[in-house]
């Protein structure tokens, strides 16, 4: 039974979904978006594992430094541009906390169709921003390194990014989806649950692939009894 107070955020929940699916153009479509961003990610990862040329495992260590520092990325981009209204790219919290968490909350975390997953993916812009920006510490890499640890850590991190966009889409599937038979996904996906309750989305669970530095700064959560409080 939803209460009143529930039920109120829903009606707004709802009335915003209404006015932002009005204002997605007539020229947009999801499995473009989607197409065009595996694509991109893929083809770039293709071309470094076609080029990679391993002499030793050394190198590997990148994959590993990539991932972290990946996550930690995500945390503290998350939080603190996401979460919090700043000088450095408003338009990043303006579309996250003022569409993203307006658009789905705890009560209904569901994407419709294909068009409301212009309020799921980033641009497309983003993936040519990330794959640029880690082009160039890859390439230093490359003249510290050798052209291994540059591959190795310009497809990890484009991989890295296409997990985190691959699971936030699923994030936002049914709880019945077979995606959440595996129990990783189940309990990533109650994290982030929890993390669209209004009350809790400035406090918990800011990784979206996996929750190490949630984890490592204490704002891990998997309580489910937190989405009763008021909020």
């Amino acid at each position: 039974m939803i209460r009143a107070g529930s039920m109120d955020r829903l009606v707004q929940q709802r009335q915003f979904q209404q006015r932002y699916r009005q204002g997605i153009g007539p020229h947009y479509h999801g499995y473009g978006h989607g197409i065009c961003v595996l694509a991109i990610g893929l083809g770039i990862i293709g071309y470094c594992v076609w080029k990679l040329e391993l002499t030793n495992c050394q190198p590997l260590l990148t994959v590993v430094a990539a991932l972290i520092i990946a996550n930690g990325l995500e945390y503290f981009a998350h939080r603190q541009l996401g979460h919090k209204r700043t000088r450095i790219l408003p338009l990043f919290y303006e579309r996250h906390s003022g569409e993203h968490h307006r658009f789905f909350t705890h009560l209904d975390p569901l994407w419709r169709d294909h068009r409301d997953w212009r309020v799921v993916l980033f641009p497309l812009y983003l993936i040519v921003a990330v794959a640029t920006a880690n082009g160039a510490v890859a390439w230093g890499l490359s003249l510290l390194f050798g052209p291994a640890v540059g591959y190795l850590w310009l497809m990890t991190t484009v991989a890295a990014y296409l997990w985190y966009e691959v699971a936030h889409f699923c994030w936002h599937l049914p709880e019945q989806s077979w995606v959440f038979r595996i129990g990783f996904l189940r309990r990533m996906r109650l994290r982030h649950l929890i993390h669209h309750h209004p009350s809790m989305m400035n406090r918990v669970n800011f990784n979206i692939t996996w929750p190490l530095f949630d984890y490592l700064l204490g704002t891990d959560s998997l309580n489910s009894q937190m989405m009763n409080t008021k909020g």
